[in-house]
């Protein structure tokens, strides 16, 4: 439904599909106070809802609200002086905060979200068949942007298995995402394919090196470092995806406004990686081929969900990478909830995890001190730098959200994970959206469902 909702459903700000930048919404604009804690949204006058009430901003203040999203905690009061006039005021300034108010869509306040929901997007719902999975839509007549170009479409929800079955027989006008290519199952449907629309996904896939592992001596420094520069990252991306997909360097994707252009990812050097090996005072004292530290076998365990292909994949290749090290090390597959039990409780020394990137910038969640909490919080490395912590906290309190002002200060962020290492960024996936010859104007990015632009989309003859 994530990919339906900006059809239905609008939000106060929207995002720039492929910077994330924000912009322009049901506000039409915007401005902060001269301390940077309330932020002022200015509506168009007569918005209205699908089904004609109006639409101002003290209902988009109740529906907000009753969102009860945790970003949401960081406003300490919300005024609507008039219709078109909603004032957000902080507790403190959270610019993330602010950018996660493109992401709530604006729905009545206490009404149930039904088959035949009340909306603000460019479509309204004429019909819902849940038998045949199927949901038709119709223009919204009182929609505040110019009208979609197209009257209306069926939306039709299949499994993954049956996109192939489903390309074959040419029953789409377009169908996604798809976060695997295809093409070789597409078959008879070769003519009828306009494009392959081809964007990463909102995600970084890691490898944590933990710092403080529960039970097993940390990774010492040294060959943390080895393990950076052991693995031919191009390599496992054409392995492990088939070349479909983009390598990180960061935390970041590359196309993000707070993105650092000159960050690059460790590269591929096995014989620099065997010298800070021997710096870390391991060798073979037994002669069975592999490393030894103090007297015995350095034994690594990389955890990985055995429910994820890639991630089996890439901790798979990851392995066999150490291993031509003389390292002993095996990827272990077992059930996510045993995984993320392990990462929570910080007892590992490896693990592959993917977390979602989101429009903000926003790293506190991953990196900050306070989240190191065995058992809560999502620090599972262990990771503590005070250092780091007081430039997270500045990147989000910088006055009027100024996104150069943001951008400087991501970059130390980055620079300063990219030295230090709680994770190794690996890569992410990328998605596909297909798109039948008579459908013009998609124009899918990895920061907002592909719909985002449906208005624009039209039909050749």
């Amino acid at each position: 439904m994530h990919e339906l909702a900006p059809l239905l459903f609008d939000t106060l700000l929207h995002v720039d599909p492929t910077t994330a930048q924000l912009q322009p919404g049901l506000a039409e604009s915007w401005e902060y106070s001269q301390d940077g804690k309330q932020v002022t949204f200015h509506l168009p006058s007569k918005l209205k809802w699908s089904d004609g009430r109006p639409l101002t901003a003290s209902t988009i203040a109740a529906s907000l609200k009753a969102t009860e999203h945790p970003a949401l905690l960081a406003f300490s009061k919300m005024t609507a002086p008039n219709p078109e006039t909603l004032e957000l005021t902080f507790a403190a300034i959270d610019c993330a905060a602010v950018t996660t108010l493109a992401q709530l869509p604006i729905l009545p306040a206490g009404e149930i979200l039904e088959a035949m929901p009340t909306g603000s997007g460019p479509f309204k719902v004429a019909d819902w068949s849940e038998n045949k999975r199927t949901l038709t839509l119709e223009r919204n007549p009182n929609y505040r942007g110019p009208a979609p170009l197209l009257d209306g479409f069926t939306v039709r929800f299949i499994q993954t298995d049956e996109a192939a079955i489903a390309l074959s027989e040419g029953q789409f006008d377009v169908i996604g995402p798809i976060e695997s290519q295809i093409h070789a199952q597409k078959g008879s449907s070769e003519s009828r394919i306009f494009a392959d629309l081809v964007y990463p996904a909102p995600q970084t896939t890691y490898l944590a090196i933990n710092f403080a592992p529960k039970n097993v001596d940390p990774v010492e420094p040294q060959i943390r470092e080895a393990l950076l520069l052991a693995l031919d990252r191009e390599a496992i991306l054409a392995e492990a995806l088939n070349g479909d997909g983009q390598l990180l360097a960061g935390p970041l994707l590359s196309g993000h406004w707070a993105a650092t252009p000159d960050l690059s990812w460790p590269a591929y050097d096995p014989a620099a990686a065997r010298a800070l090996l021997v710096k870390a005072g391991l060798k073979d004292e037994d002669g069975d081929g592999w490393l030894d530290q103090a007297g015995r076998r350095l034994e690594l365990s990389i955890r990985v969900n055995g429910e994820n292909p890639l991630h089996q994949s890439l901790g798979w290749l990851a392995a066999s990478y150490y291993r031509d090290l003389g390292l002993f090390v095996r990827s272990d597959s077992i059930a996510f909830t045993g995984l993320v039990d392990d990462l929570f409780t910080h007892d590992f020394s490896l693990a592959v995890f993917s977390w979602p990137l989101l429009p903000d910038p926003d790293q506190r969640l991953f990196w900050r001190s306070t989240e190191n909490t065995v058992g809560r919080g999502l620090n599972f490395t262990s990771y503590d730098s005070p250092a780091l912590d007081r430039l997270l906290d500045r990147a989000v309190a910088v006055p009027g959200c100024d996104t150069q002002g943001r951008a400087k200060i991501y970059a130390n962020i980055q620079k300063t994970l990219a030295a230090e290492r709680p994770v190794d960024f690996l890569l992410t996936p990328n998605r596909h959206i297909l798109v039948g010859n008579r459908l013009q104007g998609v124009n899918p990015g990895p920061f907002v469902p592909f719909t985002w632009n449906v208005t624009k989309w039209y039909l050749t003859k």
